[in-house]
């Protein structure tokens, strides 16, 4: 998967007399800190439709609560007038009678992803639409649009696309996420529940693979705001390990 590439600046400091000093360096671990890492959100609608058959003008009514997992989409991706390069999102449909599905969003590569609900609604309607049983695999992501790929494989085909990510469950129950030492630290993935949480199947599925439970705050929120919370969160600590040592 293509990753945002950064190129480093070296901070001359010029003494008031004789010739230029030595490059200031941050220390090893800031350093690393900087090195390119994905963040993935997996957020799972255990009845979110995985058809095109349903209405715009009734999205909630008619896709099994799609909206939540647009919302999600919208938390994780898109920041003022762009996107986040380094984010990849993973809707699992499995909802109707064309389930399971899984639409995944590459920031990296997305083009024309704008941030009002009725237009993601109507950007995943055409990739549902656009990909039928079969031009579609029964396992791996097959690119629909620019950045937007969909598969028929599931919550397997997730896993398997995380790679080495470190995965966490954002639940209620676990410790908060202000006191993880990995967050920018390398590539990391959340899962994410609808309005209805995970089922017993899926919960034990994730812990299968290690993932492990944390939270965001004292207060149950909805999903798209636990997202954005942890994206926040990422953002300072990614910032804090940035700066030079002093």
């Amino acid at each position: 998967m293509a990753q945002p590439r950064h190129k480093s600046k070296s901070i001359v400091v010029w003494p008031l007399s004789g010739g230029p000093a030595a490059p200031e360096q941050p220390c090893a671990w800031a350093h690393r800190a900087m090195a390119p890492s994905m963040r993935r959100f997996v957020v799972i609608g255990r009845q979110a439709t995985a058809s095109a058959d349903f209405s715009l003008d009734d999205l909630p009514g008619s896709s099994g609560r799609l909206d939540v997992l647009l919302r999600c989409v919208r938390a994780a991706l898109l920041v003022s007038h762009g996107l986040r390069r380094d984010v990849v999102v993973y809707l699992v449909l499995l909802g109707g009678q064309q389930a399971p599905r899984v639409v995944r969003f590459d920031g990296a590569l997305a083009k024309f992803v704008r941030p009002d609900e009725r237009s993601l609604a109507t950007l995943v309607k055409k990739v549902l639409a656009a990909a039928g049983d079969a031009s579609t695999p029964a396992h791996g992501f097959v690119e629909v649009k620019a950045g937007i790929a969909i598969s028929r494989g599931g919550l397997a085909d997730v896993i398997a696309d995380l790679g080495q990510a470190t995965a966490y469950i954002l639940d209620e129950n676990g410790p908060d996420v202000r006191d993880s030492r990995e967050l920018g630290r390398g590539d990391i993935a959340f899962f994410v529940g609808d309005h209805g949480g995970f089922d017993d199947a899926t919960r034990a599925c994730l812990v299968a693979i290690g993932a492990r439970s944390i939270r965001v705050g004292p207060v149950s929120l909805h999903a798209e705001d636990a997202v954005a919370i942890v994206s926040n969160e990422i953002d300072r600590t990614v910032i804090a390990l940035a700066l030079p040592c002093s």
